[in-house]
């Protein structure tokens, strides 16, 4: 019997044991346990039909009725994944609390084959809303339900464990998030559906392995998966891919490599209509031409991406583009320039809470009024980095930021230039005795 015949048939026996108001137990005897009621309800594949049969016979369900009652449990499911694919389209393209409302109108109990769905879903709703922890709890519901029916084709436990791995991203912890996309690599079932959720989960693996340093790993990971691009159905997907190679090779200084995959998925990008994905090459594409004296070209890969303004959402990864674009500008000794992109830079971290950028962007403001010989404004930005670098435990960070500011005191203020020196000295052989790696990413 095919799995969704059994648990059509198990949702059916559910119902009727539901509806006479009967518990695992009560079916229970010599010849049949409640955890098999309970798997027979479930679907599961590896009950024997004996078992099954013996089950129809105690609840008086002939043989002859089975055919239409499942019948009708095929309508109803089909009602139940028709509302699920509204909901998912509701919140695609924004309706976030209708999709919730609805949700919470299908009133599904936790036996039900599409109770993983519909705890998936609102987990992507509040993903959409940027609360982490309530989607986390829904996607460890979805884990739970996913596993506990067995029907591993859906593959929703790996699409969960995908998910859980992105909100772990999103709150900072790259070292768990990276392990729940490897789990969710080994629970990916090969014949099942959703095959777009391997693709993904090996994007996100390279992304997490980026994030933490480990770019040779990132890169072998990219290059092996490249191949497998013609599989991908989702451009999305394949633009991340494209993303990353160019980001990866940059960093590992492929510079040429790098350049010809932002050109090209910039290319694919536009032809799509994918702003967001323009927007991410371009900013990758500036970055490089920086580094390269290329100020020219530089330049206009950051205005393309800032035109991309009324195409996307303002999200963090303005604070990279207003960033990278004073870097640009303090490059050039455009002092005025680079400082109002700064200030954009650290407006925008500060509005998304991004503490690492905030950090940085402060750190590099005060380097740039230094280089204007604005003392005190080169003062006032690096005690604000100390005080968020404290904040948050950025070690690494705060020792510079120290030794930054003993310069602004130096030959000015001795007592103040030794407190910070002596600062810089013991966060340094703190970090020493306790390696860490709490530094910002390129």
């Amino acid at each position: 019997m095919k799995t969704l015949a059994l648990h059509e048939m198990g949702e059916v026996i559910r119902k009727v044991r539901k509806e006479r108001g009967l518990r695992l137990e009560d079916l229970a005897d010599e010849n049949i346990s409640p955890a098999t009621v309970s798997n027979i309800e479930r679907g599961v594949a590896h009950v024997s039909p004996e078992k099954v049969t013996y089950l129809l016979e105690k609840l008086e369900l002939p043989m002859s009725k089975l055919p239409e009652m499942l019948v009708q449990e095929q309508v109803e499911l089909k009602r139940v994944k028709f509302a699920l694919l509204t909901i998912a389209t509701l919140r695609q393209i924004g309706y976030v609390e209708d999709a919730l409302s609805k949700l919470e109108e299908l009133k599904l109990d936790d036996s039900h084959p599409y109770i993983a769905h519909a705890y998936f879903y609102k987990g992507e709703c509040y993903v959409a809303k940027k609360k982490w922890k309530q989607a986390e709890r829904s996607f460890y519901n979805a884990l739970r339900s996913a596993q506990q029916n067995s029907f591993q084709e859906n593959n929703m436990e790996a699409a969960s464990l995908l998910l859980l791995g992105i909100c772990s991203d999103h709150q900072g912890n790259l070292e768990q998030a990276l392990e729940y996309v490897n789990d969710g690599l080994l629970a990916f079932y090969e014949e099942g559906e959703m095959q777009h959720v391997k693709h993904l989960l090996h994007k996100h693996k390279g992304i997490m392995l980026q994030k933490l340093g480990r770019i040779t790993e990132a890169m072998q990971l990219v290059q092996d998966s490249w191949h497998l691009l013609a599989e991908v159905d989702d451009i999305e997907t394949t633009l991340g891919f494209y993303w990353l190679r160019s980001e990866l090779s940059r960093r590992t200084g492929l510079i040429e490599e790098a350049i010809e995959y932002a050109v090209e998925g910039i290319d694919v990008a536009r032809r799509n209509k994918q702003y967001s994905a323009m927007f991410d090459l371009w900013i990758v594409l500036g970055t490089i031409y920086t580094a390269q004296k290329d100020w020219e070209v530089a330049e206009t890969s950051f205005l393309m991406a800032r035109k991309l303004e009324e195409k996307i959402p303002i999200d963090q990864r303005w604070v990279t583009v207003y960033s990278r674009t004073g870097v640009l500008y303090s490059k050039q000794n455009k002092l005025s320039e680079a400082f109002e992109y700064f200030q954009h830079a650290i407006r925008y971290a500060t509005k998304f809470q991004d503490a690492p950028q905030l950090v940085s962007n402060l750190v590099l403001t005060g380097e740039l009024c230094q280089m204007m010989n604005d003392t005190n404004k080169a003062i006032h930005f690096f005690e604000q980095g100390i005080e968020i670098a404290q904040k948050y435990q950025f070690k690494d960070m705060e020792w510079k930021i120290w030794y930054n500011l003993a310069g602004c005191f130096n030959g000015h203020d001795e007592e103040k230039f030794q407190h910070c020196m002596r600062k810089t000295y013991e966060i340094k052989e703190n970090l020493l005795e306790n390696p860490t790696d709490l530094g910002l990413a390129n």
